[in-house]
């Protein structure tokens, strides 16, 4: 006959072992699936040179809903800013500094309980080719002590795979999978 007593706490200590164990497997592979494409994608060149990246990459900021200013804003199909907009925007339209390297800071975009922008650079990389990188601005709605900045890579993956999707392929193909 059946034991009709509830279950003895070692059996639920075990079962709260293996779930824990289960959550930490899974904190481990999205960790290192995290190191693998920032890895990955901040040591990537593209072949092309900074300008001809830098269409797609505003492309994408406006997609994403990220305000851009003056000319930015034809390449990411927003319509042209007001004067107003445009003197109260906190971000840059894009910038040629030191070298050709390319910059453009988006403006704030707000979400339910945080607002966040871009600063991107395009670095020119000899023979030819760009480096691009995504900082996000991040910060909770009214807490400015809440500020983080942070290299994204998950919208430089995006990129890759507007301009390049044999390489974004190859480098999907070697994350690390669970």
């Amino acid at each position: 006959m059946p034991d009709p007593r509830p279950p003895r706490p070692r059996s639920w200590a075990a079962a709260a072992a293996a779930m824990a164990l289960a959550g930490c497997a899974s904190t481990r592979l999205a960790d290192a699936r995290d190191a693998y494409f920032r890895r990955e994608l901040a040591t990537y060149r593209y072949e092309k040179g900074c300008l001809d990246v830098w269409p797609a990459v505003l492309e994408l900021l406006g997609a994403r809903g990220y305000p851009l200013r003056g000319r930015d804003r034809a390449y990411a199909g927003q319509p042209p800013g007001g004067a107003v907009a445009e003197f109260l925007g906190q971000g840059f339209e894009t910038r040629r500094v030191e070298g050709s390297a390319l910059y453009v800071k988006t403006g704030w975009r707000a979400a339910q309980e945080s607002v966040s922008r871009y600063l991107v650079s395009g670095t020119p990389v000899r023979p030819s080719g760009c480096a691009v990188s995504f900082t996000l601005d991040w910060r909770r709605s009214g807490d400015p002590s809440s500020d983080r900045h942070e290299v994204d890579w998950e919208i430089q993956r995006d990129l890759l795979e507007r301009l390049e999707p044999d390489a974004a392929a190859r480098i999907e193909a070697g994350a690390p999978k669970g």
